[in-house]
């Protein structure tokens, strides 16, 4: 179970996004759950664009996201 705080986020490239997927697709594999937290309005939109919000789920409160691995 991995919750990614991206709050300090301001701008990710290919290379960023490309750790989202890689570090997703090897957790999944392994019976995991990666959820993100916090993100800011531009990593949003980037999730938006690249429908990558459809993959993750995301939140804005710490302890909803901790509670949704239950």
């Amino acid at each position: 179970k991995v919750l990614l705080n991206l709050g300090g986020v301001k701008y990710m490239d290919s290379s960023g996004i490309g750790e989202l997927i890689a570090n997703y697709t090897t957790i999944s594999r392994q019976g995991g759950q990666v959820k993100l937290l916090n993100l800011t309005d531009k990593i949003q939109d980037l999730l938006v664009i690249t429908k990558l919000l459809t993959v993750f789920d995301a939140y804005d409160n710490e302890a909803e996201a901790l509670n949704s691995f239950k």
